[in-house]
């Protein structure tokens, strides 16, 4: 993997691709929380009409006008999609949809009456030109560098600037709208700061990498963020690292391995991302929910199968044991294993589990019959539900409680 590294031309390309996939992820974060994280979408084919309206007023297809056209473009399509919920009372999606689609078709017909005879390549606002990194290049200040890669990093700059500046606003008002009305900051100016910031940064990044990878990687990374933490600041943190990572790893696969579309492959490599958090993520990923509640399942089976087969011992019936294809057969098999359970009886610590469990039962009978008022034919049910959730410091309580109702009153 090394080689993409010494290789001047596919380095250009992996940090052009690695700074816009932060750029976006950054401002995704937020767009996630606020649950439009398909504005970049909305963006990708909102900026058509300006691009063409900046070729049409200057006659060139020079970088600073068709960018202009599209920033003025992407902060129409912001503010009418935002006019139409807030004051024609419009569902936010409807309203985004109505604006983008008009904006876009608009474009198309502009393409067709002014540029027929020019080579005005819209697809590169889809695709991105980020292959030709190398070869496209400007110079500052005497150095000679990627025209996209000033472009991406004036944009990640800009996002990081705004972000420490905007931080504690931007997140009340993500997680809180009415808190922040009532701390009286100015809720719509802040809003539409960000939308600003996300045309801002989706125009950038747009003749680098293309529109594709812009509205993956302002969707993806976040969302991946949002399974795998419960904070904000690690949400972002996880979010850039993700987009650094499928930027790496789907630039070297494009390059290196399969040959084929870079922005395609780092959209298609945070898919994968996104598809393996799904199924992995430790607290809301499939398998371990799944894992988590077979384990829980087998703890109740086997508490039940000790406190049963303690109580018929007692009584001098025969323990007969469970199917062994269930929960149960499973937890029986395990106990006998363990030795836990020998010849129908529980021994040493599983003896030790049963007498505590219906010690558990026993003291949450009493209380629903004596302070809930519960009949006695609806004592046992709950019981056997509730008596494998209570630990330690609940049961002192409940001792406590029969302690001071047998206690006769002075």
């Amino acid at each position: 993997m090394m080689q993409i590294f010494l290789d001047p031309a596919m380095f250009e390309i992996l940090l052009v691709a690695c700074l816009a996939t932060v750029s976006c992820s950054m401002v995704g974060v937020h767009l996630t929380l606020r649950n439009r994280a398909m504005l970049g979408d909305a963006i990708a084919h909102g900026v058509v009409p300006g691009l063409v309206l900046g070729f049409i007023f200057t006659g060139s297809r020079d970088v600073a006008p068709m960018f202009i056209g599209a920033m003025v473009s992407a902060l129409l399509l912001s503010f009418l999609a935002e006019w139409l919920r807030d004051r024609a009372e419009v569902d936010g999606g409807a309203a985004l949809g109505v604006v983008f689609t008009t904006l876009f078709a608009l474009g198309i017909v502009l393409i067709e009456m002014f540029t027929r005879e020019v080579d005005l390549d819209a697809n590169c606002v889809l695709y991105g030109l980020i292959e030709f990194t190398h070869f496209q290049r400007i110079e500052i200040v005497g150095i000679s560098l990627p025209r996209s890669l000033v472009s991406v990093s004036a944009a990640l700059l800009i996002n990081i600037i705004a972000m420490l500046l905007c931080w504690k606003e931007w997140k009340v008002c993500a997680f809180d709208p009415a808190l922040a009305r009532s701390m009286r900051l100015p809720v719509k100016a802040l809003e539409r700061s960000l939308l600003m910031l996300v045309a801002l940064t989706a125009v950038s990044c747009f003749e680098a990498v293309g529109s594709i990878l812009v509205v993956a990687m302002i969707a993806v990374p976040a969302t991946i963020a949002g399974i795998l933490c419960n904070q904000f600041g690690y949400m972002m943190i996880v979010s850039c690292i993700v987009g650094l990572l499928s930027a790496f790893f789907g630039t070297y696969s494009a390059i290196y391995i399969i040959d084929t579309n870079v922005p395609g492959m780092i959209a298609v490599t945070a898919g994968g991302f996104l598809f393996l958090a799904v199924f992995l993520a430790p607290s809301r990923g499939i398998l371990p929910v799944a894992l988590r509640m077979i384990t829980w399942r087998l703890r109740v089976a086997k508490e039940d199968l000790l406190a049963d087969s303690l109580e018929l011992s007692k009584k001098g019936n025969q323990f007969h044991a469970p199917a062994f294809f269930s929960i149960s057969g499973l937890a029986h098999l395990q106990l006998v294993i363990f030795g836990q359970l020998r010849r129908g009886r529980p021994v040493g610590r599983g003896e030790r589990i049963a007498k505590t469990l219906l010690r558990k039962r026993s003291l949450w009978q009493r209380f629903a019959a004596d302070r809930l008022g519960l009949p006695s034919d609806h004592l046992e049910s709950p019981a056997h539900r509730i008596e494998h959730h209570l630990d330690e410091s609940l049961m002192k309580l409940l001792e406590e409680g029969d302690e001071s109702a047998d206690r006769p009153a002075l």
